[in-house]
């Protein structure tokens, strides 16, 4: 879909001129605070383009290899990214303890205001390009956008309280505080990130109870199917669905086929982001 290409492609160069600007003037003014912002604000550039390559080999049709599509490789594409952030959230928190006295001056004050406009635009476009296009690859990197924009709005709380470091002297420490709780945000996110995927690749994930609700009035309406159960597995941005039906032992077996068919077809009609449907069919136990 060219319109959310665009939208990627244009939020990742927002993000990476934010990175790089945060990063020259942290390094400029000796700013710890600024320059562990700057980290979280490339490795936001990264992980976009590494979640845009994996969602493009994700939305692969399904061969014989691979006969539930290409989505598991969204999965692990975030638990590398998790790592990196796990990684990236442990230098943050060392390099903090290195800081030196800030050499503040007015710029910086125009520098963070103008990088938290520039993120805003970038959540605006992520969140309303992704609600028009119905994109879980733009919805998703809202979240990611939200948590860089929060540690830049530390960074200025820490500027503030540097203002006043000569009356109070222990804010001196505000910038050492601001990398830590930077470091600390990274770390949650890596820990979420590398929590969530793991339990995709080993298919213990939880249930999207809405989906599996949707899915539930569709079976309702069919009178032939006395019992059912269903399942969810999220592979990557999509859902397989694992339909176990059970059906009067006299029923046609023209009307079985029909039934399936129009199961999966309704299913799908949904919008629900369920890409592979599995039916099992049952005889149903009177007795049980």
């Amino acid at each position: 879909m060219k319109s959310e290409k665009s939208i990627l492609v244009f939020t990742m160069i927002l993000n990476f001129i934010v990175a790089l600007v945060k990063l020259v003037f942290g390094i400029l003014f000796q700013f710890s605070s600024l320059v562990a912002d700057s980290f979280h604000s490339l490795s936001d550039f990264i992980t976009d383009i590494i979640s845009s390559i994996a969602s493009k080999v994700g939305k692969k049709r399904a061969n014989k290899r691979y006969p539930f599509g290409y989505g598991m490789i969204e999965n692990v594409s975030n638990l590398v990214i998790g790592f990196v952030l796990f990684l990236l959230a442990i230098f943050i928190f060392v390099r903090g303890f290195q800081t030196k006295d800030v050499v503040l001056k007015p710029i910086i004050f125009v520098i963070l205001m103008v990088t938290i406009l520039l993120k805003l635009v970038v959540i605006l476009l992520l969140y309303f390009g992704g609600k028009k296009l119905g994109s879980n690859v733009l919805l998703s990197s809202v979240r990611e956008s939200f948590t860089d924009l929060f540690s830049s709005v530390i960074v200025l709380i820490v500027s503030i309280m540097l203002l006043f470091c000569d009356k109070y002297p222990i804010l001196k420490y505000a910038d050492l505080l601001g990398s830590i709780l930077i470091s600390v945000i990274v770390f949650v996110i890596a820990f979420r990130i590398i929590k969530e995927n793991i339990q995709y690749l080993l298919g213990i994930n939880e249930d999207n109870a809405e989906v599996l609700a949707m899915v539930r009035d569709i079976i309702n309406k069919y009178k032939d199917i006395k019992d059912s159960s269903c399942k969810l597995m999220k592979v990557g941005s999509y859902y397989n669905l694992y339909l176990v039906i059970e059906l009067d032992d006299n029923i046609s077996l023209k009307r079985v086929f029909r039934i399936e068919n129009k199961l999966k077809k309704e299913i799908k009609e949904k919008k629900m982001n369920i890409r592979f449907i599995e039916i099992e069919l049952k005889k149903y136990d009177y007795g049980g």
